[in-house]
């Protein structure tokens, strides 16, 4: 994983949050991940790291995008 992306992760374990599902999205994720309760915070975008409120509930509420990885959260 990306290291904007890890460190998103790894603050959101930290915080409580677990891992949901992981794997893959085609044709747009190389790598997805998605996180069983929204982000605590927003996060600070750097180089590179896109974020995107996606509001769907057949989705996610959430992203945060590096490349073709996503890091995501459920509502």
């Amino acid at each position: 994983m990306a290291a904007p992306l890890q460190a998103i992760l790894e603050a959101e374990l930290a915080r409580g949050n677990r891992i949901l599902e992981r794997g893959d999205w085609p044709p747009h994720c190389d790598l997805f991940v998605l996180l069983a309760r929204p982000f605590r915070k927003r996060y600070a975008l750097v180089a590179g790291l896109a974020y995107d409120v996606v509001d769907d509930p057949h989705y996610w509420k959430a992203e945060y995008r590096h490349g073709r990885e996503c890091l995501a959260c459920a509502f």
